[in-house]
């Protein structure tokens, strides 16, 4: 008879705790996007001049990852480097080649935090360190084969 119960009672836990942990991870998801919204809205418009561009290792076919060197010219402090990680829409590659002057928001305050004024262009944090990571497994690959 308990074993009955347990065969009907330990799968409904487990139910009840994956729906509990996926709607917590939800929650976390909407509280992150709502903070990036607010600092967004923060930044200051400023100028850049893109130094470099290299695509990521990811990205889909319309929207890619990509890593980026500007030259930034926020009219406070003298021009300066900062790097930043954009999905960016394929179908506008030719306005971050080198030497092109774009429209961003500095982050008002992490001025390192770099997120685009262009609708061709999204803050994608967490993904800058997949080029540096890309080589690391790159090196793990060759080394261990």
């Amino acid at each position: 008879d308990i074993i009955l119960y347990l065969s009907f009672a330990i799968p409904i836990l487990v139910i009840i705790a994956v729906i509990y942990f996926v709607r917590r991870g939800l929650k976390k998801g909407e509280a992150f996007a709502d903070k990036l919204r607010l600092s967004i809205a923060a930044a200051r418009p400023a100028t850049a001049m893109v130094v470099s561009a290299s695509q990521g290792m990811t990205g889909g076919d319309i929207n890619r990852i990509i890593h980026l060197k500007l030259q930034v010219n926020d009219g406070f402090s003298p021009p300066y480097i900062a790097k930043t990680t954009w999905f960016i829409n394929t179908l506008h590659f030719d306005k971050i080649r080198e030497g092109n002057a774009i429209m961003i928001k500095v982050d008002s305050i992490n001025r390192n935090i770099i997120y685009p004024a262009e609708n061709w262009g999204r803050y994608s944090e967490g993904y800058e360190n997949l080029k540096t990571n890309a080589k690391i497994y790159l090196f793990m690959y060759m080394y261990l084969t």
